[in-house]
């Protein structure tokens, strides 16, 4: 299926409305791609995810090696843009049902997590020669999947709503803004 961009596998059941299809939000086997590198189409949100993973894959060994905070500054700061970016564009595309169970975390920072997941169990799996070890990065990568696709069906069916995150707040004043401005302008 394909939804303004953004492609889908699932089928659609019995008695599902179209319209609750129609999100501009990955399937997470396609987010999963985007991280990873696999995927070539040009949806912001496909970039930004494969960002998000080369950076927290870059933030890495600054972790491991307890280096000081200032070496990572400017790879946190990019990333914080990137999160931001996916704000400001869940904001403008993802509708935002009132009545609706609220989520502690705004789409950029539940993609930067899971961004963050698989670079770590990447990482593990190659580096570490602890089976045990590697099977818990995978298995935490699993549940961080699950967790998206959760949240993104909650999303589609109006059970939930995502906080605008600090920029995506700045986006949507600036719509407001913008339509006050515009009907202020046409009143007169």
């Amino acid at each position: 299926m394909y939804l303004n961009g953004y492609t889908s596998t699932r089928e659609q059941p019995v008695g599902e409305s179209s319209s609750t299809r129609a999100m501009p939000l990955l399937e997470p086997a396609h987010l999963l791609q985007a991280i990873s590198g696999r995927c070539t189409s040009t949806v912001p949100l496909v970039r930004w995810a494969r960002e998000l993973s080369d950076m927290h894959a870059e933030s890495i060994p600054f972790r491991i090696d307890q280096a000081p905070q200032l070496a990572c500054e400017p790879v946190r700061a990019e990333i914080d843009r990137v999160v931001g970016e996916i704000d400001a564009w869940a904001a403008r595309h993802v509708p935002r049902t009132k009545s609706a169970r609220k989520h502690t975390h705004s789409l950029g920072e539940v993609i930067s997590h899971i961004a963050k997941t698989y670079a770590e169990a990447w990482w593990i799996v190659l580096h570490s020669a602890d089976t045990e070890t590697r099977h818990h990065a995978w298995f935490h990568l699993a549940e961080a999947r699950e967790g998206y696709a959760e949240m993104v069906n909650e999303i589609r069916t109006r059970h939930l709503q995502l906080p605008l995150g600090s920029s995506g707040i700045w986006s949507a004043a600036g719509d407001i803004g913008y339509e006050r401005k515009r009907n202020v302008t046409s009143n007169t």
